[in-house]
């Protein structure tokens, strides 16, 4: 093995990457980057599919010049084996038996039929994790159906309620479904080889990419637990520009491009109308302290700020709009990210040179933390390392390593652990669900005088009855007596969690976190940055009272920086990272596309593999930590390709919409109420065999023959002679889907304050041990006296103090 790794948190760590696309690449590229020793098995003369995507320099194809391969395989090193060939074979094997685990993304049973099953594979090598990443599982009816990036988005993704509503609906750009799905593997890897450090056994992962999307926080799961409270479901355009009712949110035109505008509450309201209309008493009193206006005062407004905003270039906009703390962003294009003095001053971009594209600068660590990051090497050539890999797997030959330590009995990857939740929205208890899922023990502190589950109690059946879709996130449409148990919002991350409740702005309050503290192994937040701070419990404080703690921050833009304290969702993140100037419809302007929330989609498994990581440093060190995940840059590793482009080729990506520069595809409607298929022609293999169904190899054949008949018999029809296609799915639609309920993929759970009903399952599985899905939600103060008496062991007068002076109650106040 290398020893530059040595200094690096996965030093010692070996994993065969045996993908070709970017799922498995970037799944790898995770692991390399921090740290393990990842061996690219590539086919000889060919090598992976993404030397083949591009973009190239001058747009002339070259393999050791593609700008996605260079992104993704950093710190990698290649072998090229033909594994058709016995030889080569043997050589793979004598790699598997030193190794941790390998990733692979064949079409379900290739490695089979090679002979190099997972069976195989885990006999050479017991504690051997085998990650497999397709598109639909490796089990269940849609198992052999062909995807592609477009066509999962449509299974899986937010696609159905992405666009406008009386538009095609529109997939999110690029290629961030993979992305998506690449980090789940990496965190489902990390996870299981973390298990077998403690049990010496190790596992095969299925890794399905639909699956992932389901239970992505981008909207999908929440959607998906909405419909089967009420049947609801997510209109199209919903979060289409300048939504207005409770919330003003959307993208304005600037002088020079556009800005996100994410007005929640009153305060930002009134802060926004004395913005705009400093000038203007008349204005400010006509509505100041409304927030939802309609009609006729609806139409004045927009046109009044689409005025203000088109007077001013975008960054002042957004300057002037956080310098009076309004969540209001500039679309930064790829190469003003680039550019851009936060991020350089921050260090998120690290030049190397490769021996064929030259110096270049690659964007660098996604979150920030002891012994992580490190860009030791550029991507290989094809090959470059064959040499001394094969000389390697000779040597392992002798058989496999030793283990790692002693077994123990305790099954789930974070049995043992304890983790604290100070999380708000969707990001941060989107990723200690995961945490839950892989066995840890979640506290989730939640203080009774705050909406710390997005939702008041104040909330009545007459007070959503005209909201649309949000009423439909309650059982029934119904909020009931305890509206904040029952939003699918929040329901949707809550399961395996505790609940106690602690009111951190009170001495009481403080003091018994500080004491939860001493005895647990995580804090995760993703509150403002700074807000610990406010409350005298920085991380320093913490990790004084407990060493072994690790602390993990996601503040999104990072804790230090000049617009590391700009206020913001989601939708205001993507806009800075490059993601929103590259959405809407194919030819528009990105102002098109309406909203997207693919920060909260990309980091909960980022973060969960950072934890992981920490915690198996702490096994050598002794000693926890900080990880600082500022949720932008996790995303801004997602289009590292283009980052790449723009330096060789000076050009930023353009608005594709539901195109493909290399796939011809659409989204088509189909017979029946707002119901549409996703289909892509990758070759003329696949022309061919449309023709063959609609008697021309065109799209516009393909939409004439499609207007009349129904999503399911299109779909099959198609995919019987091998084209890649997919019924945009709602969520009812997923809630009976025969694939999804072959697999068993959503749980039944029942809660007293919510009734029967099927939740969200995970986003990977695995036949050698079962993810937690216990109790789907924690009541609001449920597990009070268990957190209390047992873990900080308050005696029971303390403890009916607290109680008798409203400092800890089992409902929520605000």
């Amino acid at each position: 093995m290398p020893q530059h790794e040595q200094g690096q948190v996965l030093a010692g760590v070996r994993v065969l990457d045996l993908s070709r696309w970017v799922a498995g690449e970037f799944a790898t590229k995770l692991l390399a980057d921090f740290g393990a020793d990842v061996v690219k098995v590539e086919k000889p003369g060919e090598g992976s599919l993404t030397r083949a995507w591009g973009p190239f320099p001058d747009d002339r194809p070259d393999p050791e010049r593609s700008a996605l391969f260079l992104h993704l395989n950093t710190n990698k090193r290649s072998v090229a084996l033909d594994l058709h060939d016995e030889a080569d074979r043997a050589v793979l094997l004598g790699l598997v038996r030193s190794a941790d685990a390998v990733v692979e993304s064949f079409r379900p049973g290739h490695l089979e039929r090679l002979g190099l099953g997972p069976e195989v594979l885990r006999e050479a090598n017991p504690r051997l994790v085998v990650t497999r990443i397709s598109a639909f599982g490796q089990t269940g009816p849609y198992r052999d159906r062909e995807a592609t990036g477009l066509v999962l988005q449509a299974a899986g993704g937010p696609m159905n309620a992405t666009g406008q509503a009386d538009r095609e609906p529109l997939r999110k750009p690029g290629l961030l479904e993979h992305y998506t799905v690449g980090r789940s593997a990496g965190q489902a890897t990390l996870a299981a080889v973390h298990r077998a450090r403690r049990t010496g056994r190790g596992a095969t992962i299925d890794v399905s990419g639909q699956e992932v999307l389901l239970a992505g926080a981008d909207r999908r799961a929440s959607y998906l637990l909405s419909a089967a409270y009420s049947g609801m479901t997510a209109p199209r355009g919903a979060r289409s520009p300048h939504r207005h009712g409770a919330t003003f949110t959307g993208p304005f035109r600037a002088a020079d491009g556009f800005v996100m505008v994410y007005v929640t509450n009153q305060a930002f309201w009134n802060r926004f109308v004395d913005l705009v209309a400093a000038d203007d008493p008349a204005f400010r009193e006509r509505f100041r302290d409304r927030q939802t206006v309609k009609d006729q005062d609806r139409e004045d407004f927009l046109a009044y700020v689409a005025g203000w905003f088109a007077a001013r270039p975008k960054v002042e906009a957004m300057e002037l709009a956080e310098a009076a703390r309004i969540p209001v962003t500039a679309f930064l294009s790829v190469s003003e990210v680039l550019a851009h003095p936060h991020f350089r001053e921050r260090g998120l971009f690290v030049e190397a040179d490769h021996p064929a594209a030259g110096r270049l600068e690659y964007v660098g660590a996604p979150w920030r933390m002891d012994r992580g990051f490190a860009l030791r090497s550029t991507a290989p050539l094809l090959d470059q390392h064959g040499a001394e890999v094969r000389v390697e797997a000779e040597a392992s030959r002798l058989g496999p390593r030793g283990p790692h330590t002693s077994t123990t009995a305790d099954d789930l990857p974070l049995a043992g652990v304890r983790v604290i939740d100070l999380t708000v929205v969707w990001s941060g208890p989107g990723a200690t669900a995961l945490l839950g899922d892989l066995g840890a023990e979640v506290i989730r502190v939640e203080g009774n005088d705050r909406l710390s589950r997005q939702v008041s109690s104040k909330v009545t059946k007459e007070s959503i009855a005209a909201t649309g879709y949000h009423g439909g996130t309650y059982p029934d449409k119904d909020p009931g007596a305890r509206p904040y148990d029952r939003s699918a919002v929040f329901n949707w991350h809550a399961r395996n969690k505790l609940s106690a409740c602690m009111n951190l702005d009170t001495a009481e309050g403080h003091a018994a976190l500080l004491e939860l503290v001493k005895v647990s192994d995580v804090l995760v937040e993703n509150n403002s940055n700074g807000v610990l701070e406010k409350l005298g419990i920085d991380h320093e404080r913490l990790l004084e009272l407990n060493p072994r703690l690790v602390v993990a921050r996601m503040p999104p833009l990072g804790m230090a920086g000049p617009i590391s304290d700009y206020l913001g969702y989601g939708p205001n993140f993507n806009s800075l990272v490059g993601i929103a100037a590259m959405d809407g419809y194919e030819g528009e302007e990105p102002d098109s596309a309406g909203e997207n929330y693919h920060m909260d989609e990309a980091a909960p498994a980022g973060l969960v593999f950072a934890v992981l990581a920490a915690l198996w440093d702490r096994e050598a060190t002794g000693r926890g930590g900080l990880i600082e995940f500022p949720q932008a840059e996790n995303v801004i590793a997602e289009i590292g390709e283009y980052v790449l482009d723009h330096q060789v080729n000076g050009r930023d990506p353009a608005v594709l919409g539901n195109a493909d520069p290399h796939v011809e595809q659409a989204v088509l409607p189909v017979g029946g109420d707002d119901r549409w298929v996703a289909v892509s022609l990758r070759d003329d293999r696949d022309r061919k065999a449309l023709a063959g169904v609609v008697g021309e190899p065109t799209l516009d054949a393909l939409r004439a023959w499609c207007a009349d008949r129904e999503a399911v018999a299109v779909v099959e029809a198609l995919q019987d002679v091998g084209v890649p296609v997919g019924e945009v799915m709602s969520e009812p639609r997923l809630l009976e889907d025969p694939h999804l309920v072959e697999r068993g993929w959503f749980r039944e759970r029942h809660h007293p304050a919510i009734g029967t009903h099927l939740y969200p399952g995970h986003p990977w599985r695995t036949d050698d041990f079962e993810l937690r899905h216990g109790r789907p939600v924690p009541g609001f103060g449920e597990d009070n006296e268990h957190v209390y008496l047992n873990v900080l062991g308050y005696d029971r007068a303390t403890y009916d103090d607290l109680v008798e002076r409203g400092l800890v109650t089992d409902h929520q106040i605000a």
